[in-house]
């Protein structure tokens, strides 16, 4: 496999979001961050993941040094469980579907990012597996993918 499943990593993703304002584009935020050089060098590297560094550094190199990126304050609030979840949903995506999160984000768009973050009530209660299986189905999965999802029937 070429991205393996790190528990850790996941995790740090969860915590980034749960600290993030609950008054700011979060969709947009984490659709920025997909496509960015910041996750991707989280996830070409296994030197940019390991315990040592912690999300802080990586939201620091996202807001302020590599990406460059501003928050976008919003009328609308995302709280943290529902913020926390999608992290670690959208990585989950890509342990199972083994493509970059940027080339995710480039085949789904924000607007199915926005889709999936506003379905998280019905999507949290599935397995992974199950939110894997129903999203590839319903919305297909990035031709860069050289790895079929195995679909449980």
């Amino acid at each position: 496999m070429r991205f393996e499943y790190d528990f850790i990593l996941v995790r740090k993703f969860a915590a980034w979001a749960r600290n993030l304002p609950d008054n700011i584009d979060f969709i947009d935020y984490w659709y920025n961050l997909s496509l960015s050089e910041t996750k991707h060098k989280i996830e070409e590297h296994p030197a940019n993941k390991i315990n040592a560094f912690h999300w802080t550094r990586w939201q620091e190199d996202f807001e302020q040094y590599v990406d460059s990126y501003v928050p976008i304050i919003s009328d609308e609030l995302y709280y943290y469980q529902e913020r926390e979840w999608f992290a670690m949903s959208m990585q989950y995506l890509v342990y199972a579907i083994q493509v970059p999160s940027r080339e995710i984000a480039s085949c789904f768009s924000k607007g199915l990012h926005r889709e999936i973050f506003f379905d998280w009530h019905k999507y949290h209660t599935f397995g992974v597996d199950q939110f894997v299986e129903n999203i590839v189905i319903k919305y297909g999965q990035p031709l860069v993918s050289k790895h079929v999802v195995l679909l449980h029937r």
